[in-house]
């Protein structure tokens, strides 16, 4: 593998993040009030929240800095939380910079909403509705569910290798056991969604929302997936629509009074607290439409969108990363990093910038800046197994090898698979580590 490919597959290398197996037992259902067999403890959600919230923000770029916003969609949130089934959890609501279509939802209560979502949205109903939703899946549970399940699994393939001796049960456990930040954000089934929705449309009517924000949010989620399939997939795979879950929230709707489906939806108030973001709307359609355009391997076409945007929003976080994300992948390191500094100057605290700024500086062989880089993003956004080799890679190039030892054997005792791995296995054989 050349030097050149091993810094673009570095490039694409998702978190790792590592997920300890907390054994809880039985656990009664915040919904149903009846024992359910849960793995995680209420602590268990939460420490796991705060692990992984910080990576999963960073790459959605980050948490806006539009604070009036933020404050906005926190209080809107916190009034529907304190009515749910688990008010006890602590909640806590960021809009994230990225322009794709999607909310989600942390177990430990910590709940994001996209930029692009929120331009999207009509009337407070429907954000009240969105949040609800993501309130919904907190308090039934279902990530800690999910990783109940996975961890089932897990025990079986441990029993299944438990006589192939302890080097081939360690590689097989190992793996298994490796949860990323994305992987908390996986698919939801459509038994989760319908529970989401039905919970989440009681939560926002009990704030005194308009339960028929709920119907508009399906109905702007349909339209979007013929108008923008792009800027939806990714919700859509997280959180699969059906006819059937929109006759659902239909049917449940219609069960209200109708002085509660007679509520002001709150359009007027949702437009003036979103008047900045929708002012930036002709620059993220840009990145929207640049982001498409490289996805379809159009890149000169991507490349002027992308720029139009940073022309359109020149201090954009989100919009330098995307410039440079695309100059990187080019292998146009030097015009990467010009977009990647100042990236950093527009948002100084977050972690992606730096992690970007030390690949391009990779690609540039200079090693003694990606390290410094590499370092700083492991200060701000610590616990990503990636760094390790990332570290170990710069002081390899660097001429420190027992530095990059340590780090590579830091690597492996976390992933113990693919090209890095591989990479870093070689080096330590040949240098006699192992």
């Amino acid at each position: 593998m050349t030097r050149r490919q091993l810094i673009r597959r570095i490039s694409y290398a998702s978190l790792g993040l590592s997920t300890p197996l907390w054994l809880s037992g039985c656990a009664i259902d915040p919904i149903t009030g009846k024992p359910t067999l849960m793995l995680l403890s209420r602590e268990d959600e939460i420490a796991i929240d705060r692990q992984q919230t910080p990576h999963q923000f960073s790459a959605d770029y980050g948490i806006t800095t539009d604070a009036a916003l933020n404050r906005y969609v926190a209080e809107l949130g916190g009034s529907i939380s304190s009515l749910s089934h688990r008010a006890d959890m602590p909640y806590n609501f960021q809009v994230v910079n990225a322009n794709y279509v999607n909310a989600y939802a942390f177990p430990g209560g910590s709940i994001a909403v996209t930029r692009g979502i929120l331009l999207e949205l009509q009337n407070e109903a429907e954000l009240a509705a969105l949040l609800g939703h993501e309130i919904g899946h907190v308090t039934a549970r279902h990530a800690g569910a999910r990783m109940t399940q996975g961890m089932l699994a897990q025990a079986a393939v441990g029993t299944a290798v438990a006589g192939l001796g302890e080097s081939t049960l360690g590689g097989a456990v190992g793996m298994v056991g490796q949860i990323g930040a994305g992987a908390l954000l996986a698919r939801y089934s459509r038994d989760n969604e319908r529970q989401a929705d039905q919970l989440g449309t009681d939560y926002m009517a009990l704030a005194n929302q308009n339960p028929e924000g709920m119907v508009g949010l399906m109905n702007m989620l349909r339209s979007l997936s013929d108008r923008k399939p792009n800027a939806i997939e990714l919700m859509f795979s997280s959180h699969p629509m059906s006819d059937e879950r929109y006759r659902n929230v239909q049917q449940q709707v219609s069960g209200f009074s109708a002085n509660q489906r007679g509520r002001d939806v709150g359009r007027e108030r949702y437009m003036d607290q979103t008047a900045r973001l929708r002012a930036m709307k002709p620059a993220i359609e840009a990145m929207q439409e640049g982001e498409r355009l490289l996805a379809q391997r159009n890149p000169q076409q991507a490349e002027a969108r992308l720029l139009e945007a940073v022309r359109l929003a020149p201090n954009d976080y989100t919009g330098l990363m995307l410039a440079g994300k695309f100059y990187l992948v080019q292998d146009k390191d030097q015009e990467a990093l010009r977009y990647f500094d100042r990236a950093r100057q527009a948002m100084p605290g977050e972690g992606q910038a730096m992690q970007y700024r030390g690949l391009a500086h990779l690609g540039l062989e200079r090693y003694d800046r990606a390290l410094a880089d590499f370092l700083a993003y492991e200060e701000v956004l610590p616990g990503n197994p990636g760094t390790d080799f990332l570290v170990g890679y710069s002081y390899e190039k660097s001429g420190s090898r027992q530095n990059a030892a340590q780090r590579y054997q830091a690597f492996l005792q976390k992933v113990q698979r693919g090209d890095q791995a591989e990479y870093a296995y070689a080096r330590l054989k040949e240098w006699g580590y192992v």
